[in-house]
């Protein structure tokens, strides 16, 4: 619970600093996008390689492209966290 509790200030303090250094921009996230070849440690992300905000509600296939991402998302974290479980179990004596 102690470890936790840090969560929300950690997260407040990760907002404030977003809002500071980046207050207008939208970033999105594919497989194709690389931060390391956008990112200048001066200027942070380029502009150029940044999204725009949608005007309009997403489509039926925006939706399920994104449900389809979360859901490989999941499948991989839980793949991840199968093999952990695996490389930790000691065998039984």
């Amino acid at each position: 619970m102690d470890i936790q509790a840090l969560i929300p200030p950690a997260l407040a303090a990760l907002h404030n600093f977003i809002r500071d250094y980046d207050p207008d921009e939208i970033h999105i996230y594919d497989n194709d996008y690389h931060l390391d070849e956008q990112f200048d440690p001066q200027m942070g992300l380029r502009c150029e390689s940044l999204g725009e905000l949608g005007t309009d509600p997403a489509t039926a296939v925006e939706r399920d492209r994104a449900n389809e991402r979360r859901d490989k998302i999941a499948a991989d974290m839980w793949d991840q966290y199968q093999r952990y479980l695996e490389s930790v179990r000691t065998p039984d004596r």
